[in-house]
């Protein structure tokens, strides 16, 4: 998903109901705040030596202390602003950064959001480690060890 994704899928859903996050701990609290909106752009190498780069928009969220949470217009609100105003950030993949009690920072992809009992829900799910090497050779129906044990490159 994209933060233009997520605007598009939220503007479809009440702008006064309450906007939850929630991750397999639990919800976030009410009274949550949106710290920021990040678009990078990433260089990296891999472990077979590949070099590849992209895009990625973070959102950083803080957890909160109690008291409402975020009405969905006001979070979509931020985000159209936020797109407008930080160049790439609208069509980058989205990953979102949160601990609870601001403890353990983790990174997490967002499902679409949900109407659930008057409230839009949108679930994280956590991100996890891949190794490109493998997940290219799966993707072309091979099979391969992290390495190949000729990759003079290889960690």
């Amino acid at each position: 998903m994209t933060p233009q994704e997520l605007y598009d899928a939220l503007a479809a859903h009440p702008q006064e109901a309450a906007l939850q996050f929630s991750t397999d701990a639990g919800p976030i609290s009410g009274g949550y705040h949106v710290t920021e909106w990040k678009a990078a752009k990433v260089q990296s190498i891999d472990c077979g030596g590949q070099m590849d780069a992209w895009d990625e928009a973070t959102l950083q969220l803080l957890d909160g202390h109690g008291g409402a949470h975020m009405r969905v217009g006001k979070f979509n609100a931020i985000l159209k602003q936020s797109i407008a105003q930080v160049k790439g950030l609208g069509a980058a993949p989205l990953q979102i950064e949160f601990a609870h009690q601001n403890h353990g920072k983790h990174l997490y992809a967002a499902l679409d959001p949900v109407l659930e009992g008057g409230n839009v829900v949108i679930a994280l799910r956590p991100d996890q480690a891949a190794c490109k090497v493998v997940t290219r050779a799966q993707a072309q129906g091979q099979t391969t060890s992290c390495c190949r044990p000729s990759a003079a490159n290889c960690c």
